[in-house]
């Protein structure tokens, strides 16, 4: 019985495609280990691993319980990654979730994979939401320019370094921080790459503004209330992530406080045609109330929806 129980829980070779193993191993098999098996690389920690992805691999994809950072040197396919002409083509950074599956046939490039437990308890556990391009689409990665690769380059042979180093009462804080620091400059890099990309992402924002100001003109919010960031994501073909770090960029505001502008301008615009109520502009708006329409009103402009319209 002993002997059938474990039988059960042994790890599967990993064939063509390495997605999930089972689900009796789901919770016990160390893809850590797993990852650096694909590629036959030694494990020198079993929650982080910096893998040479140019080695020949044993698997396709592999669905993991880690966050991964895919480095692509030479990216002959980075069209797939988002890549445009305004964008730079040094190298490309991909960010992978728990859960999420990763390409392994790239044959170019370095991934870092690491436990979430790795960071518990870190600087960068408190922090790792704040890396929000994590769940940003493979179309919507990173692409580098040769000074930014060297940065990655160097933040990557640290932690390569330190797990050379060997696993002591150290080595959680010392690679933890190294991640963060590596992070943070994929931070920075998205936010250049925000700049150079000003002319598309006005273009994204007009097409943003146009789907707002089509929503509330056609009385949607009067029964459906305001919409998502995912609603507009989904129409503007990005991540809700990608949109809303996108638009705080070039606004200094998310998609939520984004709409409220929106949403007050036309109101503006409806007060001073003249020609509709105060309690219509409201319920058309999606305000909860005439009161409430004009709390919201005289908090952004300082008087009344009445007297803005000169009543």
């Amino acid at each position: 019985m002993e002997e059938q129980a474990a039988e059960a829980y042994k790890t599967p070779p990993l064939g063509k495609d390495v997605r999930g193993h089972r689900e009796a191993c789901d919770g016990l098999t160390n893809y850590v280990c797993e990852c650096n098996r694909a590629f036959n690389a030694e494990t020198l920690h079993p929650l982080v691993s910096l893998i040479d992805m140019s080695s020949p691999c044993d698997g396709s994809r592999m669905k993991t319980d880690c966050y991964a950072v895919v480095f692509k040197h030479n990216a002959k396919d980075a069209e797939k990654y988002g890549r445009r002409p305004y964008d730079f083509t040094d190298g490309t950074l991909l960010f992978v979730t728990p859960r999420k599956a990763i390409d392994l046939e790239t044959n170019d490039g370095q991934m870092l994979i690491f436990h979430p437990s790795l960071v518990s308890c870190t600087p960068l556990g408190a922090r790792l939401k704040e890396y929000s391009f994590f769940k940003y689409r493979q179309d919507e990665s990173l692409h580098i320019s040769c000074c930014e690769e060297k940065v990655v380059r160097r933040c990557l042979g640290c932690i390569q370094d330190e797990l050379c180093w060997g696993v002591d009462e150290y080595s959680k804080d010392i690679i933890s921080n190294a991640i963060d620091l590596l992070l943070g400059y994929c931070r920075r890099f998205y936010n250049r790459q925000f700049i150079t990309r000003h002319e598309a992402n006005a273009d994204a924002i007009a097409r943003l503004d146009g789907t707002i100001d089509g929503y509330l003109k056609s009385g949607q919010a009067a029964t459906k209330g305001l919409p998502t960031t995912s609603f507009f994501a989904q129409r503007l073909d990005m991540s809700s992530e990608y949109l809303n770090d996108m638009l705080k960029n070039e606004t200094g505001k998310n998609v939520s406080e984004y709409v409220q502008l929106r949403r007050l301008s036309m109101a503006k615009q409806q007060l001073l045609a003249g020609k509709i109520a105060v309690s219509e502009i409201s319920d058309t708006l999606g305000f909860s109330s005439p009161v409430c329409f004009a709390a919201v009103f005289k908090k952004a402009t300082g008087c009344t929806p009445e007297e803005y319209r000169g009543e």
